[in-house]
């Protein structure tokens, strides 16, 4: 009874450590201090667990460590630990009910790009980055490019098979190689949307500053190209550098702003949210109500999907978000575990509709560590059509 007692509280206390972790990280707060709370979240999720087993394997007997000294606050904590256990069996059992999300998605056609096997060798910047590109089963290299078909309530038939093209977390460290982000813009320039949106997460690193025009300038725009920045921007500290790169690149900078893009004769406004990491979100009450007698299609973007009850009570018919990565690890029979959401694993990755907004929430293309088991690296083309 002990030893099943002892496996509740272990699981529940990775569910709470896991579950207080998301929720940390999906706030602002400053990066050295989240940097630290990483580090004392790793031991307490791991070495708590470890002395457990030990301490039942070897019940020690020194005066500090026998049951009769130490019991009484296991037990409370294994108590809490276990309804933390029983309850999260029930939030993974609602999760996994879930997974079709929406019926707004129409269809789906999707086909795998290995960029190392196009280039032959692993496009890693680092010796670290190529150990952790070797581990099996990894796949870091292997994006998934989708095109998903939307129906959308109410939409303008100006407006039907209008294409935007969505990536997310580009995430320019230098540990994935240059060549593997030209890729991913001759990929985008492939699939030919009206408009490609890029949702934050685009630079960590001083040393890729370059590649913000010599890569991302290669955007071939049909219609425009739309960006916001993400939490990972902050960290080269120059946040005007990079919108300032981005826009003479062509690529129209959302952070609290707005732009109105005629389609055919409708206008859709592009609206940004950069929040909780910059105070940028579009003031949508200078934003136009109509056009030349015409309401425009709002589209938003942001960097988390934390930000949907925002786009709800603006009124935004379809969103754009980043920042979960899906998971990127991503356990079978279970889904993803890490989740930088108030929302956990909620909006993980996805199309999800909450009237009145659509929202299509991207794995991200790249990431700080080069780790992605059964969770690939994603761009989507998203396709507009009419509910009937």
């Amino acid at each position: 009874m002990w030893y099943l007692f002892a496996l509740f509280t272990v699981f529940g206390h990775w569910a709470i450590s896991i579950w207080a972790v998301n929720r940390l990280h999906s706030t602002a707060l400053p990066y050295r201090f989240m940097k630290a709370i990483d580090k004392v979240w790793y031991a307490y999720l791991f070495l708590l667990p470890i002395g457990v087993v030990l301490w039942l394997v070897r019940r020690p007997d020194h005066p500090l460590l026998t049951w009769e000294r130490i019991g009484p606050y296991a037990q409370v904590y294994g108590a809490v630990c276990s309804v933390g256990a029983v309850y999260t069996f029930f939030v993974w059992w609602r999760y996994l009910a879930d997974l079709s999300t929406t019926d707004r998605l129409l269809s789906t056609e999707q086909r795998i790009i290995d960029v190392e096997n196009e280039l032959g060798h692993k496009p890693t910047g680092t010796v670290f980055s190529t150990l952790l590109a070797s581990i099996p089963t990894n796949q870091v290299f292997q994006i998934d490019v989708t095109t998903k078909v939307l129906a959308i309530a109410d939409l303008p038939a100006e407006l039907d098979g209008t294409t935007f093209t969505h990536i997310s977390d580009l995430h320019y460290t230098g540990r994935m190689s240059r060549e593997f982000h030209e890729r991913v813009v001759s990929l985008v320039n492939e699939l030919n949307s009206d408009f490609v949106v890029i949702t934050g997460d685009i630079i960590d690193k001083r040393k890729c500053f370059s590649w913000l025009t010599e890569v991302l300038g290669k955007i071939e725009k049909q219609r425009g190209a739309l960006f916001v920045l993400g939490n990972h921007d902050l960290r080269i500290r120059d946040e005007i550098g990079i919108r300032d790169a981005l826009t003479r690149s062509n690529i129209t900078d959302l952070g609290g702003r707005w732009e109105c893009i005629d389609v055919n004769g409708w206008p859709i406004l592009f609206a940004g949210n950069e929040l909780p990491w910059f105070p940028r979100a579009t003031n949508m009450g200078e934003c136009p109500q109509e056009i030349n007698g015409k309401p425009p299609f709002r589209c938003l973007l942001s960097h988390s999907p934390d930000q949907i009850g925002w786009a709800r009570h603006n009124k935004f018919e379809l969103m754009f978000a980043g920042h979960t990565h899906g998971g990127q690890i991503r356990f079978p029979g279970i889904g993803p575990v890490f989740s930088p959401s108030r929302y956990g694993v909620k909006y993980a990755s996805g199309t999800f509709y909450e009237t009145p907004t659509l929202m299509h929430v991207s794995r991200g293309l790249s990431g700080c560590r080069l780790l992605r088991f059964n969770c690939r690296p994603e761009m989507t083309q998203i396709v507009l059509r009419r509910d009937s």
